[in-house]
């Protein structure tokens, strides 16, 4: 995949770039009109979200709908969403997914077993996204609390642990990407749904970590999602 850069994307066609702003503008409206249906959101430390530029926004995942809908109806710029695929299978229901991912050009994964080539796409459609100074959602825990297809075992606060593939992403982007560590703390509400406070951190930027560097950063960036993912008080 060629990668395109800032300039590049920019030169892209008026239509195309209209379309663009048309496709990110329904997703958001969208993403607020299921927020107001289902949650009771509070919001905190946007000021954190970079306004320009690369960045990686790295969250918790503790529901497999509501995350990316609070993410996407808060943040004021667009956001490109890395999300698995591998719980649709096979056949028309992954087709269609794929479809509207490369229509949103949010990069799609594979979690599991042998879907190795949508990894790789994945991983290049993440760095021409943070190349062309894109804002990329990831779930560093690759699976949800709340989850559909069943749960996986825990650790005692509920996380599973983080992968750093993000980090390598930041790290091989080379432009110093910020990486900005989201809480998401959920409570059933008295009247259905769900209470949710999304809390945004203060971000690690990567600058040539390393392998030895990248532990490092993983397990603050880490410590820092599960302190933003804290109950109120």
């Amino acid at each position: 995949m060629r990668r395109r850069s800032p300039a590049a994307a920019n030169a892209a066609p008026a239509p195309e770039r209209v379309a663009a702003r048309v496709g990110a503008s329904a997703r958001r409206l969208a993403a607020r009109a299921l927020v107001r249906r289902a949650l009771d959101l509070h919001t905190v430390g946007l000021e954190h979200v970079p306004r320009h530029g690369p960045a990686i926004l790295a969250a918790r995942h503790y529901h497999h709908l509501y995350d990316a809908a609070a993410i996407l109806a808060s943040v004021p710029r667009e956001v490109h969403v890395l999300v698995a695929v591998d719980w649709l299978g096979s056949g028309r229901r992954l087709a269609c997914m794929r479809r509207l991912a490369a229509a949103a050009r949010w990069p799609i994964v594979w979690r599991a077993g042998a879907g190795w080539r949508l990894n790789r796409d994945g991983y290049r459609s993440s760095l021409d996204l943070l190349h062309e100074g894109r804002l990329l959602l990831v779930f560093p825990e690759g699976y949800p609390t709340i989850d559909p297809r069943g749960g996986r075992q825990r650790a005692a606060d509920g996380f599973l642990p983080f992968d750093p593939g993000f980090l390598v992403l930041a790290e091989r982007a080379g432009r110093g990407v910020p990486v900005v560590p989201v809480g998401l703390w959920y409570a059933p509400a008295a009247g259905g749904g769900w209470t949710v406070w999304l809390r945004f951190g203060q971000p690690e930027v990567a600058v040539g970590w390393g392998p030895a560097g990248r532990r490092a950063h993983l397990r603050a960036v880490e410590a820092a999602v599960r302190d933003l993912s804290a109950p109120p008080t």
